[in-house]
């Protein structure tokens, strides 16, 4: 009598047990691979990652959650994607988080402080393993308290969850202020204003510090003008302001956009710089040593700024899975004042070299 094949099912989703019996290992040793787990000695990882690609194993994602446990997945909050600063430090989070197994989960909270919450309490319930929030808030929410009660790591970046005991990891955004100030006022400067807007952000407020501690030691008075929403604000700043009797000699910006618009407002109304008016600002930008004159910049790496921070995440995710306790840690990254023409530099004047700002 004639036997029939049975079919083959070509589309069965591989067992963690195979996993394990094809790289003669425990299946507690799979599951410690899978959750990048930093016990396991490289030589065996190598083996169990070899036979997971061999097999095509997929961890199940929904028995994971189904088991209340934490999805392999990062949340990340940032204030607005359109910006090249946080756009630049999401690129970064997803590739490392990819590099450690994880998917990354990437919203931009409009700068809305409740939007903000709202967003991170619907990843808290999707079970993320973590959350880097770029917060916009001024005070630390207690919603977000609550969420890291759940068991939930939460690591802030640039900007101080205030209130709230997580760990953070911020930029030296007054030290690096007072420097570029300083390079001003070396350079024989005396009406020095500061631009910006989002004065009741964490970072705008430090730079703007840092820029009135350097002025009012120089016996100068601060001339600071926030709220400058837009490239309008800005052109009519400067139809005000550099008309007056006693205009500004030099203007340091406090953030990218502000410089942006401050560069174009002035070229529109054909002032000169450095001649009529010096410029120097925080954050340094691509073009920034190609346009006429090159612009003098505080920069920030969003690069290392998003990488310590997913470093820390990390190892708070794996310290919560083996039942660890921390202190939250408070970081801070060196900024570095490149000067170019903008600033008007005047070798004659035998300026002192600013130091670089030192890590805390």
């Amino acid at each position: 009598m004639l036997k029939l094949a049975m079919p083959k099912h070509e589309d069965r989703t591989p067992t963690i047990r195979e996993v394990a019996n094809l790289a003669r290992v425990g299946l507690m040793t799979v599951s410690r691979v899978i959750n990048n787990h930093p016990s396991v000695r490289p030589s065996t990882r190598k083996k169990v990652l070899a036979a997971i690609a061999q097999l095509g194993y997929r961890q199940n994602e929904a028995a994971r959650l189904l088991k209340g446990q934490r999805a392999t997945m990062i949340g990340l909050i940032v204030p607005d994607l359109s910006d090249a600063f946080f756009a630049s430090c999401a690129h970064t989070v997803q590739h490392i988080a990819r590099a450690h197994g994880y998917m990354t989960l990437v919203v931009a909270s409009e700068r809305d402080a409740d939007l903000e919450v709202q967003q991170a309490e619907l990843m808290a319930n999707r079970k993320v393993s973590g959350l880097l929030v770029v917060t916009s808030t001024a005070q630390g929410d207690d919603r977000l308290r609550k969420l890291q009660e759940t068991g939930l790591s939460i690591v802030a970046f640039d900007r101080p969850l205030t209130g709230i005991g997580t760990d953070c990891v911020l930029i030296e955004n007054r030290a690096g202020a007072e420097t570029a100030v300083q390079h001003l006022i070396d350079h024989r400067y005396r009406r020095i204003a500061c631009l910006g807007y989002d004065e009741d952000v964490y970072t705008i407020q430090e730079r703007t510090q840092g820029y009135s501690n350097r002025m009012l030691a120089a016996g100068l008075s601060p001339e600071i003008v926030p709220g400058l929403l837009t490239l309008e604000d800005v052109r009519a700043w400067i139809k005000k302001s550099l008309k007056a009797e006693k205009q500004p000699t030099a203007i340091f910006s406090l953030n990218h956009r502000t410089s942006t618009f401050l560069l174009q407002a002035l070229k529109e109304t054909g002032i000169k710089i450095p001649e009529q008016v010096a410029l120097a600002g925080f954050d340094d930008f691509e073009l920034a040593p190609l346009i006429s004159p090159p612009f003098t910049a505080v920069a920030q790496s969003p690069v290392e700024l998003a990488t310590r921070s997913m470093a820390l995440l990390l190892e708070r995710i794996r310290g919560l899975r083996d039942g660890k306790t921390f202190t939250p840690a408070k970081i801070l990254l060196p900024v570095e004042l490149r000067i170019r023409a903008s600033c008007g530099a005047h070798p004659k004047l035998n300026p002192r070299t600013p130091s670089p700002t030192r890590r805390h």
